[in-house]
């Protein structure tokens, strides 16, 4: 699929950025939790690519790119969290492929998940993680301060209307300056936007060798006060990635201070774009936020 994605790519008009992952293993436990019908092979999104782009517009294009090239692919329905926003504020397309080929048995019927977003909902949504990670706390998932939960609701309706689109359930009645004013009455007693604007960005560990290397396991490592870091270990060759991941996972499994991840890049240099939360790198929502309530 990643090579699909590739070609696809290449034919736009506008750049993208491109990451994929593996879900961690807390992540896909926690779901089966929150979900007990599901099962880790009708999971859809343990695996999944991610593709950013710079406008509402441009996720059309790519989607329907997409689907003209989605052969020996069957599609599942999309989930089209921008026409209709998850309740948390969460705002993005997905779209499951899933791979059809009887020659390959360990393949065959497989899914995988591209995730379609702006660079806007994307830095609201690595945000979340980020104040997820320093609060030690899943918001994604519905956990945290009642506060801290309706601020970045508020934050996703805010970011909707600049992009023009629908506002997460329950916003629709409210106008733009009553939104900026709820928001800033919530910053003034959570500070929440002050404590991320005094995180320094980390700069990445990055173990040698490997020149060329497309898989890297990131450790972001928070169980130090005020002393966070985050080790970059590049690999060659997927299946040394996936084992030095599983060893990872099963040291770190159960530890919220330390989150672990393995991913695909073309670029070292897109690791930050495509995943600025395992680097406290916030900036970019930070920016966006002060720009649309000032």
């Amino acid at each position: 699929m990643r090579a699909i994605v590739d070609a696809c790519l290449k034919q736009l008009p506008f750049s993208c950025t491109v990451g994929q992952r593996l879900k961690r293993m807390p992540s896909i436990i926690g779901k089966i939790i929150r979900f007990p019908d599901m099962t880790v092979s009708r999971m859809q999104d343990v695996g999944g690519i991610r593709i950013i782009v710079p406008d509402i517009p441009d996720i059309r294009i790519v989607h329907e790119a997409l689907l003209k090239l989605a052969k020996p692919f069957a599609v599942v329905p999309v989930k089209d969290y921008i026409a209709k926003p998850k309740p948390d504020g969460y705002r993005s397309l997905h779209q499951v492929f899933k791979y059809l080929n009887e020659q390959d048995e360990d393949s065959n019927h497989k899914r995988i998940e591209i995730q379609i977003r702006t660079r806007l909902q994307h830095a609201w949504a690595t945000f979340v993680e980020t104040l997820g990670v320093i609060d030690k706390v899943l918001y994604k998932s519905g956990y945290g301060q009642a506060a801290n939960i309706k601020f970045l609701k508020i934050a996703s309706a805010l970011f909707s209307l600049k992009e023009n689109c629908n506002v997460p359930e329950g916003y629709e009645q409210y106008s733009k300056d009553y939104l900026i004013e709820e928001l800033r009455i919530i910053e003034q007693k959570q500070h929440i936007l002050s404590k991320l604007k005094e995180l320094s960005v980390l700069k990445p560990a990055l173990s040698s060798g490997c020149p060329g290397a497309v898989f890297f396991v990131l450790v972001l490592d928070v169980s130090s006060q005020n002393d966070y870091t985050v080790k970059v270990i590049p690999f060659g060759d997927e299946e040394e990635a996936v084992r030095y991941y599983d060893t990872l996972e099963k040291e770190t499994g159960n530890t919220p201070e330390v989150a672990v991840v393995l991913v695909r890049s073309e670029k070292l240099e897109e690791l930050k774009t495509a995943y600025p939360n395992y680097f406290l790198e916030t900036r970019n929502f930070v920016k966006n936020i002060e720009d649309v309530i000032k």
